[in-house]
């Protein structure tokens, strides 16, 4: 089973639990303040939208989304009528055909296989304008485990590897962090 089709399975559970947790808030909103008012930003796997999604509106940013799931989508319309948002894989989306001052992907890269996760960061360089960040959540060790939402097989390629492929692909790592759960982040920049 691919994350797409195990979180649509297992989307309401998710919420449950995303929805009463306030972990990455604080890095989600850091990170946000880097980015001038107004920035247009692109959430990718953006679930039912809570925290990430209410930190981004806080901070001023002009937001798009897209999420595999039909059931999260629909929950984050629901909460968010006014942002754009498609049901589609990251690795089949146009990013609605246009570039971005900021793309975020919050616990999503680790849920791909390996070529796929490279793919996507390649994708993702694409479409910022030059100077944009782009943060992701992924472990700084390299390693596999059972995601604790699904069940399913999450592969982490650690630092150096997504090093490389940030470099080959345009993006250099400014920062990473660790959030009160102790997952770490990737704050990145698209180099002019």
């Amino acid at each position: 089973m691919d994350a797409a089709s195990a979180y649509e399975q297992h989307a309401h559970n998710f919420l449950r639990g995303r929805n009463r947790s306030s972990i990455g808030a604080g890095i989600i909103r850091q990170w946000a303040h880097t980015l001038p008012r107004g920035a247009e930003v692109i959430e990718i796997a953006c679930g039912g939208g809570y925290p990430v999604t209410t930190e981004l509106v806080d901070a001023g940013v002009k937001l798009w989304a897209i999420d595999s799931s039909p059931t999260l989508v629909s929950e984050f319309h629901a909460r968010f009528a006014e942002i754009p948002i498609r049901c589609e894989k990251v690795q089949d989306s146009d990013f609605f055909e246009r570039t971005f001052d900021g793309v975020i992907a919050v616990g999503l890269l680790f849920l791909l296989p390996e070529f796929e996760q490279a793919e996507v960061i390649s994708r993702v360089a694409n479409i910022l304008v030059p100077g944009g960040r782009f943060l992701f959540m992924a472990p700084i060790e390299g390693g596999t485990w059972r995601d604790m939402n699904t069940g399913i097989k999450c592969v982490s390629l650690g630092r150096k590897r997504y090093e490389d492929i940030l470099e080959e692909s345009g993006l250099r790592i400014l920062a990473t962090r660790v959030d009160r759960g102790k997952n770490n982040y990737y704050e990145t920049e698209k180099l002019s």
